[in-house]
């Protein structure tokens, strides 16, 4: 259908919302849709995950997802067409507009569709999907890398990666310019075996290495401050033991360039012996865990793979959280097989739960999602006198020296090659998928 012709700005554009929906559910969403089999291949989520997004969406009373007629009285865009372009927009790693035709919106609102989308997931689902761990979580994950990687105390693995931002503006693309000269903006995450992400700090500048990035990032206060101690406690599953050794630190597996703190675990720069070698083959199979999160977080979500083409750190921070949360929504439905059911790292494996005189209080963290450390400041801020700020830099410098320990960090690996040292032996040792 043709409008009236305007003479400055051309014919206006006539969008049939009511075609783009038929479409939709003939092609998708019906009970004989004619790509229902191929909907979790283009949009990367189930179809019982989109209802539930769906439903969820509709139940946070948006307006943006509840306005069903404009003023002059005209349709709008449907509910399923400004959730399912994000969707396969993020999954592609394409601007919004490239399907424009399909869901019949002018280029400007396909970009309005995504901001909404960004900001509508992270606020329904970062409590869930961005959450630190609880007790019952760093107990389940703990006895999920006992299963799997045969070593108990293990929490995951910890490791960073680029993100090329295409639009950098000229004058940073200095303090940005990452691999290749490319200006690139770094993630910094550690998951667990089953890929699920349980701490997440991205938008940190490309110039800077995984050891200026750790100095920044919210798990290195996390350690510091003794909320990671405290939740250990809590899940009861300190001490634990590796082989005659006891330990009273969960630990990170980590790669070559992190410092010798007592929570990460490294690999060997130069195996010699058979036992080292041994050692190396598992740690680095081991660590492979957050290098195949990786891999599926930028394969699934094209959008963290190719060329960023926004312009500004937030608009690209706030995209970025949603294609995490989506990420981890996907780990979740395969390990739960059940959309609705809270993430559970050890689904399946035999693990007493926790009473609730055991966990206590759950503590609220949710400041450790900032993207820079801003927990220390504050803190600084709120201290009145010189004794108090005097006895809070002493208590961090106490805390400094207990992560830095390097008597700890040798005993720890000591044990570690004991166990896995042995190639001839029958402990398994756990290759990378």
């Amino acid at each position: 259908m043709r409008g009236k012709t305007n003479s400055i700005r051309g014919p206006k554009r006539q969008f049939c919302h009511e075609d783009a929906l038929a479409a939709i559910n003939r092609d998708y969403l019906s009970a004989g849709a004619l790509f229902g089999k191929e909907f979790e291949h283009m949009f990367r989520i189930s179809k019982s995950r989109f209802e539930r997004l769906r439903t969820d969406v509709m139940n946070a009373n948006i307006p943006f997802y509840t306005t069903t007629r404009t003023i002059s009285g005209k349709s709008v865009a449907s509910l399923e067409a400004r959730l399912l372009l994000p969707l396969k927009a993020y999954a592609y790693g394409v601007p919004p507009h490239c399907f424009a035709d399909y869901f019949q919106m002018s280029f400007n609102f396909t970009s309005e569709c995504c901001k909404h989308f960004d900001l509508t997931i992270f606020t329904v689902y970062k409590e869930e999907y961005l959450r630190l761990p609880t007790a019952e979580d760093l107990k389940s994950i703990v006895a999920l890398h006992k299963a799997k990687h045969k070593v108990d105390g293990m929490l995951g693995s910890l490791d960073c990666t680029h993100t090329y931002w295409h639009k950098c503006p000229v004058a940073w693309k200095g303090q940005y310019q990452g691999r290749n000269s490319a200006p690139s903006l770094v993630l910094e995450a550690a998951c667990d075996h089953n890929l699920y992400f349980w701490h997440l700090s991205y938008g940190h500048c490309g110039c800077l290495n995984d050891l200026n990035i750790l100095n920044r990032s919210p798990l290195y206060n996390y350690m510091l401050e003794g909320q990671l101690y405290q939740l250990e406690q809590e899940a009861n599953i300190v001490p634990f033991m590796i082989g005659n050794e006891s330990f009273e630190k969960a630990f990170y597996l980590v790669d070559g360039i992190y410092p010798r703190y007592t929570r990460f675990v490294k690999s060997f720069k130069f195996p010699a012996s058979p036992e080292e070698k041994a050692y190396a083959g598992w740690q680095e199979g081991a660590r492979k865990d957050i290098q195949r999160a990786f891999g599926v977080l930028k394969t699934q979500w094209q959008f963290l793979a190719r060329p960023i083409q926004l312009h500004t750190p937030n608009l690209i921070a706030m995209r970025a959280s949603a294609c995490f949360i989506l990420h981890n929504m996907l780990q979740s439905d395969r390990v739960m097989k059940d959309v609705h059911a809270t993430y559970r790292a050890a689904e399946g494996i035999d693990l007493a739960p926790l009473t609730p005189e055991d966990v206590g209080q759950p503590t609220d963290l949710r400041t450790i999602q900032l993207p820079h450390d801003a927990t220390a400041h504050n803190e600084i801020v709120e201290l009145n006198t010189r004794a108090e700020i005097a006895q809070w830099v002493m208590s961090r410098g106490e805390a400094f020296r207990d992560l830095k320990d390097s008597a700890e960090f040798s005993r720890l690996h000591r044990a570690l090659l004991d166990v896995f040292g042995r190639p001839n032996d029958d402990t398994p040792l756990v290759s990378g998928h």
